[in-house]
């Protein structure tokens, strides 16, 4: 037994309440049960449950109760009986003549909203003056001299589940734990950020962006509803975790 969605449903089962990812993962590793190579277990276990409950809604074997957090979802064996509630959602255009920077800056608002009402460190979010180094918010916790520097980059569209990509230019990039990257959907329909959202710090993007234009672009590509296979699926978190992940990276340095 060595995956992580097995390894955590066998704990869960045994423990017979919520565990945060960082307890599953503990367990897992002094019954050896998890077998890793990765410096971040826990992280992937976090990932891996987000991933599997975003994908399979109610028939995930796994519900999420609190921030990085997970259960046994004792539903999902009677999802398939359960009637599809449909309901249907008012369908509101966003203005056509919002221009790109004018959505960049609603969804960076957004962000900040979610780094500043989530998490359980209290953080303050701040716009530069001027974003002419790539820099969309810097956010540090409240009584502490540590800074993460966040390049936010959003696309909006009214299907959250399609294939997500962006590019960033390699100048505005620093190969540092102190800058990170949040690539978010934002959904027309709902009016809001998507509930999912990808977390990830500038080194690791580095690493594994796809390099282009001679190396003068970054690329992301992205999608939610593939396998595990796809590179990005650690960094996908939810979007009320944000803030938490935003303090674990800072504790790195």
């Amino acid at each position: 037994m060595n995956g992580f969605k097995d390894v955590a449903y066998q704990i869960l089962n045994e423990v017979a309440k919520p565990l945060h990812s960082k307890e599953i993962t503990n367990i897992a590793l002094k019954k050896d049960w998890l077998k890793t190579a990765g410096k971040t277990p826990e992280a992937t276990m976090n990932a891996q449950l987000v991933v599997d409950i975003n994908k399979n809604g109610n028939k995930s074997r796994f519900i999420k109760t609190a921030p990085s957090t997970f259960a046994l979802n004792t539903l999902a064996a009677d999802a398939s009986s359960m009637p599809e509630i449909k309901q249907e959602a008012k369908k509101q255009a966003i203005i056509s003549s919002l221009s790109s920077k004018q959505k960049g800056d609603i969804a960076e608002a957004r962000v900040a909203e979610l780094i500043t009402l989530y998490g359980d460190t209290e953080v303050s979010c701040f716009k530069p003056i001027s974003d002419d180094e790539g820099i969309d918010l810097i956010v540090k916790p409240k009584g502490q001299f540590k800074t993460l520097y966040l390049q936010i980059k959003s696309r909006f569209g009214s299907n959250p589940s399609e294939i997500y990509t962006a590019t960033v230019k390699t100048g505005g990039v620093v190969d540092n734990y102190s800058m990170a990257f949040v690539f978010c959907y934002f959904d027309t329909f709902k009016g809001d950020v998507d509930d999912y959202l990808w977390f990830i710090p500038a080194h690791d993007f580095i690493q594994k962006a796809n390099h282009l234009q001679d190396g003068r672009m970054l690329g992301f590509v992205a999608g939610r509803k593939q396998n595990a296979s796809n590179k990005w699926d650690d960094y996908l978190i939810e979007k009320t975790d944000l803030s938490s992940n935003i303090i674990e990276l800072l504790s790195r340095f």
